[in-house]
């Protein structure tokens, strides 16, 4: 199955999305947030993703985090902003709302998909908000059981939207590379038959790298302008630089993968007769001399009789002279 996202289409045969998760590392500065649309365009990547959110939305006020949310929360006209900006630099912005007005006001934004966050994957009225837009949906499955993500794939198909695509993530933050678990990807792909990737919350971009060559159509990556700011995120995000080396990487290993059509490549036809082996005379053969296993030799180049067909020849008649290490044809015998 293909979803597509603006020009971008993803899928089995086209390209890795990756996404640079921008996330909370702007510190509620819109310049920030800007120049990270300015790195990760420069980096290659496909599109840039933020999270918008009301802080007395989604927390109560006796939460430990509700002032970090809130020192950090930028104003729907910011987005506005941000969004605008994103198309001048010609990157897909996108947004994962943590609260059901923030919903409202991204759908009147008209954004070209939203992210589902990990811990709203059981926030069913949140979700069935979104899915009736039928909007595309980009589903981070960290925390969830199978039996939770198919409870969240029925309800978007419910609201008659199958333009799903499920991020199989763990929601620790740094993410264990030991429990990574991305084996995951795949039971995700043949229960839903849909676009399937993975969500990084860790700082190896190893974990991508082989994420990408087990098959995700999606990698989204914590993106940060400098790991050293201040904010629990910055450590373990991918700077603009490595960002750019991690796509170079991750675009070097779809052509590695290649088509999967097992056909001699442009580089092996060249070489084929080089290097394979036909029949060719082991020591000279007088006009009239029968062939046997005696007087034949298996040598490179591949320049007459394949070795195949041995048993083809022998017994056969010779009806010129075969010069030793000379090919032999079908043309050089007869019965």
């Amino acid at each position: 199955m293909e979803i597509k996202i603006q020009q971008k289409r993803i899928g089995e045969t086209n390209p890795v999305f990756v996404v640079a998760e921008a996330g909370l590392n702007h510190n509620g500065d819109v310049d920030i947030a800007k120049k990270m649309i300015d790195a990760a365009k420069k980096s290659g990547a496909d599109a840039i993703k933020f999270q918008t959110f009301k802080t007395e939305e989604f927390l109560s006020k006796s939460s430990e985090y509700f002032n970090f949310f809130k020192d950090t929360e930028l104003s729907f006209d910011d987005f506005k902003k941000l969004n605008e900006y994103a198309k001048i630099n010609n990157i897909i912005f996108f947004s994962a709302p943590f609260d059901l007005i923030s919903a409202e006001f991204l759908l009147n934004l008209q954004i070209p998909c939203f992210k589902i966050a990990s811990s709203d994957l059981t926030n069913i009225p949140l979700i069935k908000k979104i899915a009736h837009s039928q909007t595309p949906m980009i589903i981070s499955t960290g925390l969830a059981n199978l039996e939770e993500v198919e409870s969240v794939v029925n309800c978007c198909k419910n609201q008659n939207n199958d333009s799903i695509i499920l991020l199989h993530s763990v929601s620790n933050y740094p993410t264990n590379p030991m429990e990574v678990n991305l084996k995951a990807m795949n039971t995700l792909r043949n229960k839903f038959n849909c676009p399937i990737g993975y969500s990084d919350n860790g700082e190896l971009t190893l974990v991508d790298l082989v994420a990408v060559s087990m098959g995700a159509n999606i990698i989204e990556k914590h993106f940060t302008l400098d790991k050293n700011m201040h904010g629990p995120d910055h450590s373990f995000s991918i700077e603009p630089n490595n960002l750019k080396k991690l796509i170079l990487d991750i675009r070097l290993i779809e052509k590695m993968k290649g088509t999967g059509e097992k056909i001699p490549q442009n580089s092996e036809k060249i070489l084929i007769n080089a290097i394979r082996k036909s029949l060719t005379a082991k020591i000279n053969i007088r006009k009239g001399e029968k062939i046997n296993i005696n007087n034949v030799a298996i040598k490179r180049p591949q320049n007459g009789i394949a070795p195949e067909d041995l048993e083809k020849i022998i017994g056969k008649t010779a009806i010129r002279d075969i010069l030793i290490d000379t090919p032999i044809n079908f043309v050089d015998l007869t019965d």
